[in-house]
C-alpha cells in the first residue's frame, strides 16, 4: 500500500522518479576517470529537479514541520560549513586565486551535489524502497571495472591482476570510496527492513546485498589488493556479529526460539563464514597486516626516522631492531598523519585551498619535502578549511547518528551505519580533493534528509495506492 497525496504530490512523485534515475547515472560514473563533463550535466540537471521538488514538498508537504524540529540541526551545520567557505576566502585567504578558482570549480559542484541529495534525499522519505536505486548506480559503476579486470585475469590466467592506475577508477582509494558506500549502504538497508519485519516480503534486497559485499569485498583483495577497504569492511562485519550476538542471546532468554532468531544466526553465521574467505585471501597476499602495530610503532617517531619526507621511496625506509625493512605504504601513512596533525596545531584555520595544502604547509619546515597528502581524509581537510570546517563536518555525523538512532524512521539503522562508516573511510582514505569532497558533501546532504522525521500533510488530500 502507498500513500500519495493530491495532484500536486502525483506530480511530486514523478519529479522524485527523475530524481532517482539521475542519482543512479551520478553515483556509477562519480569515481570514474574522464566524466567530469557528464558529472556537470547531471548534478546541473539534478540540482534543478531537487529545488522544484524542494520547493513543492515545502508548499504542499511536510517540510515545514519537519525542519521546525531538532532535526534540523545537521542542515544548520551544513549551512555554516559553506558560510565558513566564503569567510575564509574574504578573511583568511592564503592563496586567494587558487581558492577563488576552487570555489568556481569544486565547490559550486559541492552546492550543486548538497542540492541535488538534499531533494532525492526528500523523495526517498516517501518510498524508502528507492535507496536501493542509489546502491545500484554505484554496483554499476563497479561493474564497470569488473568490464576490464575479467579480460586481464583471463590474459594472466589469475585471479590476482591488481593494476592502481589502469582501471577505470584511478587509484586504490577510489575503489575503496565506492565500495565502502555500497557495503555500508546495503548492509543497513536489510538490517532496517528486518526492524520493521519487511525483510521477508523483500527477500531481492538480501539478494542484492550478497551481490553487493561479494563484489565489492572481491574488489579489495584480488583488484586492488588494498588494506584500508578490506580493514572497513571488517570493522563493519566485526561490529554486525558482535550486535547480533548480543541480539541473539538476549531474545533466547526473553523470549525464546522462533523463526527470527533462525534468519539472524543464519545471517552471524553467513557472514562469519563470508569474511574468513576474504580475510585468508587478503593475508596470503598482503602480508603488511602481519606486522601492523610493530611498523606503525616506528612510523610515529617522525623525528627519529624522516624518511617520511620523500615520497615513493622504494627501499629508504625504517628498519626494525631485527633488521627487518618496515612496510613502505604504514610507515608513509602513520607518519605522514603524524606530521599532518602537528601542522594543524600551527595552522588552525587551514590554507583555505583543497589542493596538496599538506605539501604547501610542509615546505615552510621541511623544504624540499614531496608527500603531497597524508592519506587522511579528515586532516587533508582540515588542513584546507582549519579546525572550524572539521568540527563542522563531524558535527553532521554526529547529529544525523544520534538523531537517526533516537528515531523510529525508515533509515533508523542505514543512515548510522553510513554515518559511522564515512567517518571511518576519510579517517584512512586519501579523499580531500575534487569529487572525493563532492561525494562527501552529497552523502552529508543525504543523510541530512533521510534522518528527518516523517509527518503526514493534515492538509492534503490523500489516496491510497495498492503496491
Amino acid at each position: 500500500m502507498r500513500l500519495v497525496f493530491n495532484g500536486n504530490s502525483v506530480k511530486q512523485d514523478y519529479l522524485g522518479g527523475g530524481l532517482i534515475f539521475l542519482n543512479v547515472i551520478l553515483l556509477a560514473i562519480w569515481a570514474i576517470k574522464d566524466t567530469i563533463a557528464l558529472r556537470n550535466i547531471v548534478l546541473a540537471l539534478g540540482a534543478v529537479a531537487s529545488i522544484i521538488y524542494i520547493a513543492n514538498d515545502w508548499r504542499f508537504g511536510s517540510l515545514k514541520r519537519q525542519l521546525k524540529s531538532v532535526h534540523s540541526l545537521p542542515l544548520i551545520f551544513a549551512g555554516l560549513i559553506f558560510t565558513w567557505v566564503l569567510l575564509h576566502f574574504f578573511c583568511f585567504s592564503q592563496d586567494s586565486i587558487s581558492q577563488f578558482q576552487e570555489l568556481k570549480s569544486t565547490w559550486l559542484r559541492v552546492v550543486l551535489a548538497s542540492i541535488f541529495a538534499w531533494g532525492t534525499g526528500l523523495a526517498i522519505l516517501r518510498r524508502p524502497v528507492l535507496i536501493n536505486y542509489l546502491w545500484l548506480g554505484i554496483l554499476l559503476g563497479i561493474f564497470a571495472v569488473y568490464a576490464q579486470y575479467i579480460p586481464k585475469a583471463l590474459a594472466k590466467n589469475a585471479l590476482f591482476v591488481p593494476d592502481y592506475h589502469g582501471y577505470l577508477f584511478e587509484g586504490k582509494i577510489n575503489g575503496v570510496l565506492v565500495g565502502t558506500l555500497l557495503i555500508a549502504g546495503l548492509t543497513g538497508t536489510v538490517l532496517d527492513l528486518f526492524r520493521r519485519h519487511q525483510l521477508s516480503s523483500s527477500k531481492w534486497v538480501l539478494a542484492f546485498w550478497l551481490v553487493g559485499v561479494v563484489v565489492a569485498m572481491y574488489s579489495y583483495v584480488f583488484i586492488y589488493d588494498t588494506r584500508n577497504g578490506f580493514g572497513l569492511a571488517a570493522i563493519l562485519f566485526a561490529a554486525l556479529i558482535a550486535v547480533g550476538i548480543f541480539w541473539v542471546v538476549r531474545r533466547i532468554i526473553t523470549k525464546g526460539a522462533n523463526r527470527e532468531l533462525v534468519i539472524v544466526i543464519a545471517f552471524i553465521a553467513g557472514l562469519a563464514i563470508l569474511a574468513s574467505i576474504f580475510t585468508y585471501h587478503q593475508i596470503q597476499r598482503n602480508t603488511g597486516w602481519l606486522t601492523l602495530v610493530e611498523d606503525a610503532k616506528i612510523a610515529v617517531q617522525v623525528d627519529k626516522y624522516p624518511q617520511w619526507q620523500r615520497s615513493n621511496i622504494g627501499g629508504e625506509v625504517p628498519q626494525t631492531e631485527s633488521g627487518r625493512v618496515v612496510v613502505g605504504n604504514t610507515y608513509e601513512r602513520v607518519a605522514w598523519a603524524v606530521v599532518g596533525v602537528r601542522l594543524i596545531g600551527q595552522h588552525p584555520l587551514g590554507t583555505g585551498v583543497l589542493y596538496t595544502p599538506f605539501n604547501k604547509l610542509l615546505q615552510i619546515d621541511y623544504p624540499g619535502a614531496t608527500p603531497y597528502a597524508t592519506h587522511s581524509g579528515w586532516i587533508d581537510l582540515t588542513l584546507s578549511f582549519g579546525i572550524p570546517a572539521l568540527l563542522l563536518m563531524l558535527g553532521i555525523l554526529v547529529s544525523v547518528f544520534y538523531l537517526s538512532v533516537k528515531s523510529d524512521g525508515p533509515f533508523a539503522i542505514t543512515v548510522p551505519i553510513m554515518a559511522g562508516m564515512i567517518f571511518l573511510l576519510y579517517l584512512v582514505g586519501e579523499l580531500n580533493g575534487k569529487h572525493a569532497v563532492e561525494i562527501l558533501f552529497y552523502w552529508f546532504a543525504m543523510l541530512t534528509a533521510l534522518q528527518l522525521p516523517q509527518f503526514l500533510n493534515a492538509d492534503a488530500s490523500i489516496v491510497v495506492h495498492r503496491a
